[in-house]
């Protein structure tokens, strides 16, 4: 035997024994127990609709209903006086959503055509609403909240088409950083399209793949949002038909050499908005083209949707010359109380996430006296009168409490104050954490998508009864799929999650920055809690192709399940040491990752298969891995 492995084995013995001794004397954490499972039962039966049933993980169901269009009165855009030849038809659309709200029952047509609105559209109170686009494009310039429903009730909006005036603003370019010689901290962007050459085409910049131009350079990520700050941007400048020339405080000096997708905007609005506890609303067949911030946002308790066959990329026609979708995430779901299914979907170019899904958590701060207490939290946590909060303490464990709110106060400096109906024991204390039960956003499908080429991750998935299947992701620039709960003084997500099943997706060239393709953990300013936020996580049956670093670090865990599924680093990125690496943090137990096949690696080594902090996770992750038995502990 080589003097190398005689080493390696006696390490080994030595940590099998160590583990052991351990062992005798360390009681394992039992595995957490298995939670119930909605099953809806079937809506009965109604002339204006139909209903589609959902299965999700495990035995959950439930039906999402939708409008039957043949069985609605129909009525034209036209008749309302909208018309392609408008400058402006926001009256004309607002005044047939209007009609809606007072004869449900209604079917809304437009005529093929493209339509420009300048301002808001908003239904409110619709009920049994079909809103049929017909292949009708809309050409918008309003850069928040566009197009709103509010207290809805089976509502379908289907085969309409969303476009960005690039016009009147574009959102986003491509260009080539250049250094120029001689002269300090002075850089010139060089655009492909001229026309884009403009001096405010530099509120965020983002490294691209110089070869795609598409979002994400392999092993690399420099990027910056202070194209607005005047302490690091000094100054900017056109200096010819295809160059922008930037002063700046010396933050871009390893920007020259590199290609960039630069926007006008991020986070500036959104498209469509889902609102004030709606009810089994139906996006269908739906392409959004473009906007300045996020594509679709549903929240406040809003449950049962649908997100369907829907688009989201640059337009078609102008692919050569439109670089980016929307400006922020594609799908952000916060603080519903869930029952959602997407699938079908096609999401890509945008500046953030594909879909995050989380419910708002709350830090307290305070407890001012038995009833009263303040928190921090981010603006899409609500808490209302007669809502029943959950808490959890500093270890982020459930407490077994609850409590009803009486009345929710935002104080001045952005913190919340809530009164309960009743004294709160001695346990809720500074530090503790508190959500909304009924803003769980659990219960969901998402099935037979695909993510790729945007400049975020793919899922982030912070809420229960979850199941993602059949979907490929390509060419995240981050992680494809991350379960957390993030505080981080801006956004407070993530209320801890369980029961989730990954099973059969693939993952191509995904994180070509170098994170990890799959990421669960906590983060409290940056910091584990040290709890077990997760439980029952199972992954399995996928594929994963062409890796850049780890496979996965994981966090936070109780009983994580990685099997059956099929690892091949590929030749798309370099060859490393940890490529292709399961990395475990401490705050894991019940870990069993059996019967998975690399198809391109050496024999496996212990520190091929994983690596740990902690040596009892260790031994226990890797005794699973090489027996191929499953809840090796």
């Amino acid at each position: 035997m080589k003097p190398i492995k005689k080493i390696i084995a006696i390490l080994c013995v030595a940590a099998l024994i160590a583990g052991f001794a351990a062992y005798a004397v360390w009681k394992p954490t039992p595995l957490p127990e298995q939670r119930a499972v909605l099953i809806e039962p079937e809506p009965a039966a109604n002339e204006r609709r139909e209903a589609l049933e959902v299965n999700g993980i495990g035995e959950t169901r439930f039906y999402i209903q939708s409008p039957k269009r043949e069985a609605l009165q129909t009525v034209s855009v036209k008749q309302f006086g909208a018309d392609p030849a408008n400058e402006n038809n926001a009256d004309a659309l607002n005044a047939a959503f209007a009609y809606c709200k007072e004869n449900p029952g209604t079917r809304v047509l437009f005529d093929k055509g493209v339509y420009y609105v300048s301002g808001q559209l908003v239904l409110e109170d619709l009920t049994d609403v079909c809103i049929d686009g017909n292949g009708a494009k809309i050409v918008y310039d309003t850069g928040s909240s566009f197009f709103t429903l509010r207290r809805c009730e089976c509502v379908e909006v289907r085969d309409l088409t969303y476009d960005w005036d690039w016009d009147k603003m574009p959102l986003g370019a491509i260009a080539r950083a250049v250094e120029v010689k001689g002269e300090k901290n002075t850089i010139d962007f060089v655009f492909d399209d001229p026309q884009y050459a403009r001096e405010d085409m530099f509120y965020a910049i983002s490294q691209c793949d110089a070869d795609t131009r598409t979002y994400g350079a392999k092993g690399t990520y420099i990027e910056s949002y202070d194209g607005q700050n005047p302490d690091v941007v000094k100054s900017v400048t056109k200096i010819s038909d295809d160059t922008i020339r930037v002063v700046h405080n010396g933050v871009f000096t390893h920007f020259a050499g590199n290609s960039f997708i630069l926007r006008s905007t991020a986070y500036g609005g959104s498209l469509i908005d889902i609102y004030e506890q709606c009810r089994d609303i139906t996006l269908d067949g739906l392409k959004l083209y473009g906007g300045t911030g996020m594509g679709i946002i549903v929240g406040e308790k809003t449950s049962h949707f649908a997100l369907r066959n829907i688009f989201i990329g640059p337009d078609p026609e102008h692919a050569d010359t439109r670089c980016i979708s929307l400006d922020a995430d594609a799908v952000h779901i916060n603080d519903s109380d869930g029952c959602f299914l997407i699938e079908n979907c096609d999401f890509s170019r945008q500046g953030d996430d594909d879909v995050n899904i989380n419910s708002g958590i709350g830090w307290i701060n305070s407890v001012d006296d038995r009833r009263t207490l303040t928190f921090e939290a981010d603006g899409s946590m609500n808490v209302d009168a007669g809502d029943t909060v959950v808490f959890r303490n500093r270890r982020f464990d459930l407490m077994g409490l609850t409590a009803e709110v009486e009345s929710c106060t935002r104080l001045d400096n952005g913190q919340r104050q809530v009164i309960f109906t009743e004294e709160l024991p001695e346990s809720v204390t500074q530090g503790c954490f508190l959500f909304n039960r009924d803003n769980t956003g659990s219960n969901y499908v998402i099935r037979n998508n695909y993510f790729h080429e945007h400049r975020a991750r793919g899922l982030l998935l912070q809420t229960s009864n979850g199941l993602v299947e059949n979907n490929t992701f390509y060419k995240t620039t981050h992680n494809a799929i991350k379960i957390v709960m993030d505080i981080n003084g801006v956004w407070h997500e993530g209320t801890g999650a369980d029961n989730i099943l990954v099973r059969n997706n693939k993952f191509i060239e995904c994180s070509v920055i170098g994170t990890e393709i799959i990421e669960v953990g906590t983060k409290l300013l940056e910091k584990s809690n040290h709890s077990h936020a997760f439980t029952n996580i199972r992954i399995e049956n996928n594929e994963f192709r062409d890796i850049c670093g780890n496979l996965m670090v994981v966090n936070n865990v109780n009983n994580f399940v990685f099997t059956n599924n099929k690892i091949t680093l590929g030749n798309a990125f370099e060859r490393s040491v940890g490529k292709g690496r399961f990395y475990f943090l401490s705050d894991c137990v019940n870990v069993s990752l059996p019967n998975n096949t690399y198809t391109d690696a050496a024999p496996l080594s212990l520190t091929r298969i994983a690596r740990c902090d902690d040596p009892f996770v260790w031994l226990r992750v890797n005794a699973a891995a090489l027996s191929g038995k499953e809840g090796a502990k």
